[in-house]
């Protein structure tokens, strides 16, 4: 299986302009998203899909290969499928890997690959880990999903899911106490998906859904659509950033992985 990464980079981040080239341990956040996706099981090519020559340039700097985008593109998701468009070449699976997860675990993506590669009529995949602290489920921007019997997703949502009715303490203005076993039902999402290039195509021509503009997470236009999605366990947590202040927990991260200092 010929599969291709693609990491969707935009320079003009309302919250964090500049963010990709913003330094993580000292190189650019963009790199350490290509080199962990370029180290990953089953990965063939890695590509960085840009709007802006600063980041184009700092890609090349590093060894790494980058292609121009239109800048007015609304998604990484359509960057994503611009950048399979200017390649010109056939590939089996596609990776749409954020260009803001520098903590973005080799073996995660493997994982994927390995999903698409073990499931054939599969048209999308991604990750999720588990949650380490119960308190981490009222955050935003930690999505939650969950998945049926056979791994595939239900239903993603920054609210926690599934609801504990019984759990008269899981309340967002109390520290939530739950068991072991109650966090174990809890599945963090990971910035990471996988396609056949046309379900893809298929995807980027879809019109908004309203429970993506009510969420603001674009994978509830596949659900919504009827595409199924597949999720790989992983124990790796990644941490995106978002804002200047994040930047902070994902060096913690990488130094815990010996990879920072």
């Amino acid at each position: 299986m010929r599969t291709l990464a693609v990491l969707p980079s935009r320079f003009q981040a309302s919250r964090f302009p500049g963010k990709p080239l913003a330094l993580i341990a000292r190189k650019p956040m963009i790199q350490w998203v290509f080199e962990a996706a370029r180290r990953a099981p089953g990965v063939d090519r890695v590509v960085v899909a840009t709007d802006d020559p600063r980041i184009a340039s700092a890609v090349q700097g590093f060894g790494g290969e980058a292609v121009m985008t239109d800048p007015d593109l609304p998604s990484g998701t359509d960057r994503t499928a611009a950048a399979l468009g200017i390649l010109g070449e056939s590939w089996d699976c596609v990776l749409n890997i954020q260009g803001d997860e520098p903590a973005m675990h080799p073996e995660t993506v493997g994982a994927v690959v390995a999903l698409m590669r073990d499931q054939p009529d599969l048209p999308m995949g991604t990750a999720a880990c588990p949650f380490a602290h119960a308190d981490e489920l009222f955050n935003p921007n930690a999505v939650k999903v969950v998945v049926d019997d056979r791994k595939r997703a239900l239903y993603f949502s920054r609210s926690p899911i599934p609801y504990l009715r019984n759990a008269s303490v899981f309340q967002p203005d109390f520290r939530p106490w739950l068991t072991p076993e109650q966090l174990a039902a809890f599945r963090r999402h990971l910035g990471l998906y996988a396609y056949r290039p046309d379900a893809l195509m298929a995807f980027t021509r879809l019109a908004p859904h309203p429970l993506e503009q009510f969420e603001m997470l674009e994978q509830l236009r596949a659900l919504a659509a009827g595409i199924p999605i597949g999720v790989a366990e992983t124990p790796f947590l990644s941490l995106g950033v978002d804002v200047p202040g994040d930047v902070p927990a994902v060096e913690a991260l990488l130094r815990e992985r010996g990879l920072a200092r």
